[in-house]
């Protein structure tokens, strides 16, 4: 099965990193953005109703188009890796409606390993 090219878009992941500051506390760091090819949808269908509720309309699809492969890292994290050096990871940041330069305006939520890599993001607030 293949995306249909006139829905496919580029959109951007940025991977997410916690810091400490000074006083002890934690902050989340977004790195520099890698571009990929997709298409998205919003979130719809019983089941996705049942698992998200009210948080339904914040939730988004997306489908990546290519070859990944499944690594962990040591502390157990699962890594899809795509031959172009995108690295994706739950909780990532991803740049759906907003440029590139700027703060990604959704989280991945869940990432579900299918032909193609299937991914649910929901809005940051």
């Amino acid at each position: 099965m293949k995306l249909k090219r006139n829905r496919l878009k580029t959109y951007y992941h940025k991977v997410k990193s916690t810091k400490k500051d000074k006083e002890g506390g934690t902050y989340e760091v977004y790195g520099a953005a890698v571009s990929f090819s997709g298409e998205m949808w919003p979130a719809a269908g019983k089941i996705q109703a049942e698992m998200y509720g009210d948080r339904l309309s914040y939730i988004r699809n997306v489908r990546i188009n290519g070859k990944y492969v499944i690594t962990t890292d040591r502390d157990g994290q699962v890594h899809y890796v795509y031959p172009s050096g995108l690295d994706i990871m739950e909780s990532d940041g991803l740049c759906l409606y907003v440029s590139a330069s700027e703060e990604p305006d959704y989280k991945i939520i869940s990432a579900k390993p299918y032909s193609f890599l299937r991914l649910e993001a929901e809005k940051r607030k």
